[in-house]
């Protein structure tokens, strides 16, 4: 008799444990919005709108840079990395592609400063780590398609430096001084001046409950040290200008703003 209770009991604590197996469930996964708030040091960044940077009047017609290869790194230093994640963020009005794109000649005005990250893993993020431009794989050979990475749209080019490659931000407008005036360009682009950045948020952000991460975009210290009067179009054929925007881009302009609830 005393067996069979034993036996029973067993049996009892095994079922019991496969049913506390059964009701464990897998945190599901969420997604979360990542906003890059463009900005002119205190004030929203607008197009077609006079801004004071310095002893220069600017008033920007557009604003757009690849972010790509988004990291997310949470509590305990485990990295996840969004697949496929190639965005245009931009802010710009018609363009004419003509001689660039033979069958869409206007590429729309666009505003796009979030990206929506999908089926992120359960877990408490601490640091979101991106890069502005395409990494070399993709920008050495434009027939690799991933994310949003198109010819498309207006963000390559065929002439720097006989190399076909992506634009990796383009900022223009207009540029004034005093009573002289002048329509600018600036571009980045190549390999050396892909810039990875790594921004540490002051509190964990949860990929369930938290709807996402605002970075603030300082345009204005997009020019840190470059004089667009004197240099109004900055690319490939400038590589130091270049350099140094880029560079810009990489330490100075983008920073945390905001967790969104």
């Amino acid at each position: 008799m005393k067996r069979i209770f034993i036996f029973a009991l067993a049996a009892a604590l095994f079922t019991s444990c496969s049913d506390d197996d059964a009701d464990t469930v897998t945190p599901a996964a969420g997604d979360m919005e990542l906003t890059f708030d463009a900005r002119v040091g205190a004030s929203d960044f607008a197009l077609n709108k006079d801004f004071t940077i310095g002893s220069q009047t600017y008033n920007f017609t557009k604003l757009r840079y690849w972010v790509s290869n988004v990291i997310l790194v949470d509590a305990k230093g485990a990295e996840y990395k969004v697949p496929d994640s190639y965005y245009l963020i931009e802010e710009v009005g018609d363009l004419d592609l003509s001689g660039v794109i033979n069958d869409k000649m206007i590429y729309p005005a666009k505003k796009r400063e979030t990206v929506l990250l999908k089926d992120i893993p359960a877990g408490d993020y601490k640091t979101v780590k991106f890069s502005i431009g395409v990494d070399s794989q993709h920008n050495d050979n434009l027939s690799l398609q991933s994310g949003e990475l198109s010819i498309g749209n207006g963000m390559s080019n065929i002439a720097w430096m006989w190399h076909s490659s992506y634009i990796f931000s383009s900022v223009g407008g207009t540029v004034k001084q005093g009573s002289d005036t002048k329509k600018f360009t600036t571009e980045t682009g190549l390999n050396a001046n892909y810039k990875t950045l790594s921004i540490d948020l002051p509190a964990p952000v949860n990929s369930v409950s938290a709807k996402g991460v605002v970075l603030n975009v300082d345009v204005s210290k997009i020019f840190d040290g470059v004089d667009v009067m004197q240099n109004p179009t900055i690319n490939a054929m400038t590589a130091p200008l270049m350099s140094a925007v880029a560079t810009n881009y990489g330490t100075k302009a983008i920073a945390f703003g905001t967790e969104v609830k």
